[in-house]
């Protein structure tokens, strides 16, 4: 280091060599010596050998974007005794964005202790800093990307995730509607400071405007500068709201276009491989979430549609069914002119109207208990007692059936719930126990307090369940194959309306599997349901 120190040429070629930016001052505060490096950083011709250090702050930037002061100038500092380490500082040319470098420096002495000068090294770590910001804006993107937001929220949290964090002061998501091939606004995001007065366009033809032209190339498209892109549109924005460059990438699927995310900076940025690396990341994601949502929108209208339609059917059909079932009950009553053919027949009819008012009826409490629309009748019922009177009710038929029914329960256990729906509930697992123990066995009925909540389980020893099947046991008419084949009866409502009872009741319902046989546990708070409305008495 003495001899490099003592050969000028050397020293020069070593700190021009340098990827590190340097510069020295002397002892009047004057520029003695500095690198290209340096040079490169800072605006054209403002640093000179002889310049004085108060005249170069136009460079110099806060991380806050704040010009630095005069007497917080760093080599100035260093010039006055104090030593520099890890200052973070941006430096850029007019009209560009900003490199972020950590400055380090101190003082100079000669060998006899005099100030003799300063020197401050600027280490490049803007790809550093782009790299966390780049993994801060993924993860806000995500945040914002919630399935529960509106379209035009979700739209507008992910173009504030990314101009917050990357210094892109305005953003717009376009959709693309291939019906009349033009691309909608969806949402709008601009930083304070930078709000425009005009409203965003009801529709972009294809290839106009940036959006345009990213669907109509269907790649990225990157702006430097606007003002020479040779758009009048874009030079038009640029003029009004102090925007200088522009970017907009595709979004989109393997199997279809679905918009454009456009975002606009207040400088001249030149493209940038790894930024637009994450602006199509950022586009894929959002690309996934509107695939998300739309499927997620097309099953709550599906469902909202099969809800209307089942309650259309079933008023439609309550009404003549309960004239069907009246009139058959009246004329079965006259044992005397009603005989032979005449009653065997009149009896299915009378048999099957009951059966198919009874699928009417489950339809309508299911549809209603899953849509909210079906109160619950809250009061204080004894359900050690409701559990007691449905075993008492089912047990002829599950002696016909050479099933036993075993019950242990506590004298009381009082619970906050709707009475009849918790029969509903009791009577329907039973009915499945006793009816898929087609060659009799034991049927274990057991209710117990635990905690807060009052459990029952139903275990059977009966056909069971196919292992390919269990996940579609809480589907609408889905039947079992093992019931089907053996010929038993059933509509694929049972369960389906028992966990809807049940999460109305706030509480759980799950299936365990044995071999043979299988147990049903639901669970709910003795306290009664809090989450959705009801109706109390």
């Amino acid at each position: 280091m003495a001899q490099l120190g003592t050969s000028p040429p050397f020293f020069r070629a070593l700190l021009e060599h340098l990827e590190t930016a340097v510069v020295l001052c002397d002892a009047g505060g004057r520029i003695l010596l500095f690198n290209s490096a340096m040079a490169g950083a800072c605006q054209p011709d403002e640093l000179r050998v002889g310049t004085e250090l108060s005249r170069i702050t136009r460079c110099l930037r806060n991380p806050d974007g704040s010009r630095v002061v005069r007497g917080q100038l760093p080599l100035g500092r260093a010039l006055r005794g104090e030593h520099i380490r890890d200052v973070e500082l941006h430096l850029g040319t007019d009209g560009r964005r900003p490199r972020t470098y950590r400055a380090n420096g101190g003082p100079v002495f000669d060998p006899d202790g005099r100030l003799t000068g300063a020197l401050l090294a600027l280490h490049d770590v803007t790809e550093r800093r782009l790299a966390s910001r780049f993994a801060d804006c993924e993860l806000a993107v995500g945040e914002a990307l919630v399935l529960e937001a509106t379209l035009a929220e979700a739209g507008a949290g992910a173009l504030a995730a990314v101009g917050t964090r990357l210094s892109w002061p305005y953003g717009e998501l376009w959709l693309a509607d291939d019906a009349d091939e033009t691309l909608h606004p969806v949402a709008r995001w601009v930083a304070p400071g930078h709000q425009p007065s005009d409203p965003l366009p009801e529709r972009l033809p294809r290839g106009t405007g940036l959006p345009g032209e990213v669907w109509a190339t269907g790649v990225p498209c990157w702006y430097s500068d606007v003002t020479t892109s040779g758009h009048p549109s874009l030079v038009a924005t640029a003029g009004r709201y102090g925007l200088r460059s522009a970017v907009g990438v595709p979004i989109r699927t393997p199997e279809q276009f679905i918009g454009v995310l456009a975002l606009f900076g207040s400088c001249v940025e030149e493209p940038d491989e790894s930024l637009l690396a994450l602006l199509s990341g950022v586009a894929a994601h959002v690309g996934q979430f509107l695939v998300r949502r739309r499927a997620h929108d097309l099953a709550l209208e599906l469902t909202r549609t099969r809800d209307d339609f089942l309650a259309l059917v079933g008023h439609e059909l309550r009404t003549p069914l309960t004239s069907i079932v009246s009139h058959t009950e009246l004329l079965l009553a006259d044992e005397d002119a009603i005989t032979g053919d005449n009653r065997t027949l009149l009896s299915s009819v009378d048999r099957n109207a009951h059966a198919l008012r009874s699928i009417v009826t489950d339809l309508l409490d299911l549809a209603g208990l899953e849509s909210g629309d079906l109160p619950l009748d809250l009061a204080q019922v004894d359900v050690a007692e409701l559990v007691g009177a449905s075993v008492t009710a089912i047990r002829p038929t599950a002696e016909s059936n050479d099933v036993k029914i075993e019950i242990d329960a506590p004298r009381v256990l009082p619970v906050r719930g709707d009475p009849a729906r918790l029969r509903q509930l009791v009577d329907q697992l039973l009915s499945n126990a006793v009816k898929y123990s087609p060659d009799g066995g034991d049927v274990l009925v057991c209710l117990e307090r635990q905690g807060e909540r009052a459990e029952l389980t139903v275990t059977d020893a009966g056909i069971g369940i196919p292992e390919a099947e269990r996940p579609q046991l809480f589907e609408r008419f889905f039947r079992s194959t093992a019931g089907t084949d053996r010929g038993l009866t059933g509509t694929g409502l049972g369960l389906p309306l028992a966990k809807a009872i049940t999460d109305r009741h706030g509480g759980t319902i799950t299936v365990r599997h044995g071999h043979p046989g299988t147990t049903v546990v639901v669970t709910v708070p003795v306290e009664g349901p809090t989450k959705r409305p009801t109706q109390e008495r």
